[in-house]
């Protein structure tokens, strides 16, 4: 169940905030399962082995297979009735000549050892001539009478003049080995990094992606979620490309204010898509949507809002190309409890949220203990939602669910609050939590000023620090 305290408990503030009325007040609680999530590591494992040569001529043979007598020491001629070796008759290619001790090809043997498998770089093809007529190619690994092995590689695997495979005691000669035939071990072969933070790993495509999409900017669309007809706001880059995974805000309106307010800015509060709009999509990278709430609110009474949430995101999934691995949520007062309910219902979903003068209304789901990225900004002077009673106790969640160490999520609230950087006017004084667990940062921006999204106006450093959280991932 959804759980949010009892509102005889929580102080019913209402203040007017430009032409918006906007209240902390709600009663309702809900509850909502996890869905899933993604995240993407970098890095792959390489460097294929080459395999190895030493080289392939059997020690103490005496006599050449069929229409062959002995073979010249060193490994130089072939014996009468077999043709020179390579073109000029006296070695093999490079690094493929007889070795020391293997002078002679022995008699009736199948294959080689192991440890004469394959003929090493440049000794792999015999020169014009040197294949005898009825040779056998030798088997895995195995040597040729008057030849080199060419392993798996090319024609210096076949036989020299006339001879069969042949073995014989004493295992291969090392004449035949080069720096090319031994085991290679790429560079390529550890596993990668570029995924290790987690905050730049690769894009998941949705099920959307390379389709046509049937969706489109506009207001008031429609969605059915069990027997409600919900509907939200939607707005698509201006040259949405079906092959590019775009990043996915949810953005989430006050208590009294409405979808339309804020895909358009209206009501005198903040611009369009709490003014993320003009930085993030004019450049192609983000799909924005705000959904409308019961009422105008987010009591997510039994996790219905939640629910929605789920259906919409989803929904957006198949029908636009959506990197699932960065689908935010952001809000402001009562938008902002649903951003924290929504980062507790479904982490596996919710890569970060920007909660701006939040708190419980919208309920959490007790025992959470995944981690979402989280920020926070609020006012301390706010007589709707009271900090330090809203906001701060959301933030200390999940300063504890994401690990962090400093400032200690474990202390008392009143310690925890104490921890935290003073401002002193509307500029907002930040603090990065460390010691948090990787790719799950938290970080609170606080300020001197009433229950507003952005103290020093729209254009201000709440939209900027924003942007600068989510557009990090």
């Amino acid at each position: 169940m959804m759980r949010m305290p009892s509102f005889n408990q929580l102080a019913l503030c209402f203040v007017a905030v430009g032409a918006i009325a906007v209240s902390c007040s709600g009663t309702n609680s809900g509850n909502s399962s996890t869905a899933k999530g993604g995240s993407g590591s970098g890095g792959s494992e390489g460097g294929a082995s080459a395999p190895a040569a030493t080289g392939g001529q059997a020690t103490g043979g005496t006599t050449q297979a069929i229409g062959g007598t002995t073979q010249a020491t060193g490994g130089t001629t072939q014996a009468t009735g077999g043709t020179t070796q390579a073109t000029g008759g006296t070695t093999q290619a490079t690094g493929g000549t007889k070795g020391t001790g293997g002078t002679t090809q022995g008699t009736g043997g199948a294959t080689t050892p192991a440890g004469g498998t394959t003929q090493g770089t440049g000794g792999t093809t015999p020169g014009t001539g040197g294949r005898g007529s009825g040779g056998a190619t030798t088997s895995s690994g195995g040597v040729g009478s008057g030849g080199q092995t060419g392993g798996t590689t090319g024609g210096g695997g076949r036989s020299g003049s006339g001879g069969r495979v042949g073995t014989g005691s004493g295992g291969a000669t090392q004449g035949g080995q080069t720096s090319g035939g031994t085991t290679g071990t790429g560079a390529g072969g550890s596993t990668g990094t570029g995924g290790g933070s987690g905050l730049a790993g690769p894009a998941v495509p949705s099920d959307g992606c390379g389709k046509a999409t049937t969706a489109t900017t506009g207001q008031n669309q429609t969605i059915t979620v069990g027997t409600s007809s919900r509907t939200y706001d939607l707005k698509l880059p201006a040259s949405y490309d079906m092959s590019h995974p775009y990043r996915l805000i949810v953005s989430y309106h006050w208590l009294g204010g409405t979808a339309a307010n804020v895909s358009t800015g209206s009501g005198g509060v903040i611009k369009p898509w709490y003014d993320l709009d003009t930085t993030a999509a004019s450049n192609g990278t983000t799909v924005f949507v705000a959904p409308q709430g019961i009422s105008n609110g987010w009591s997510n009474s039994g996790g219905a809002d939640v629910e929605f949430s789920r259906q919409l995101i989803t929904q957006l999934e198949g029908q636009i190309c959506i990197d699932k691995a960065r689908i935010f949520c952001e809000g402001f007062s009562m938008g902002g409890s649903m951003s924290y309910a929504m980062a507790s219902a479904m982490p596996e979903t919710i890569r970060a949220v920007a909660v701006h003068s939040g708190g419980p209304m919208s309920g959490t789901t007790p025992g959470h203990s995944k981690p979402v990225a989280y920020f926070m900004t609020h006012g301390t002077q706010d007589t709707v939602c009271t900090w330090p009673s809203f906001g701060l106790p959301q933030l200390e969640d999940f300063a504890k669910v994401n690990g962090c160490k400093t400032p200690d999520p474990t202390l008392s609230a009143s310690a925890f609050q104490a921890a935290l950087p003073q401002p002193t006017s509307t500029a907002g004084v930040c603090l990065e939590f460390t010691g948090c667990t990787e790719g799950y940062p938290t970080r609170s921006c606080l300020f001197v000023g009433p229950h507003t999204p952005s103290p020093d106006n729209t254009d201000g450093w709440v939209p900027k620090e924003t942007w600068k959280f989510f557009s990090q991932f």
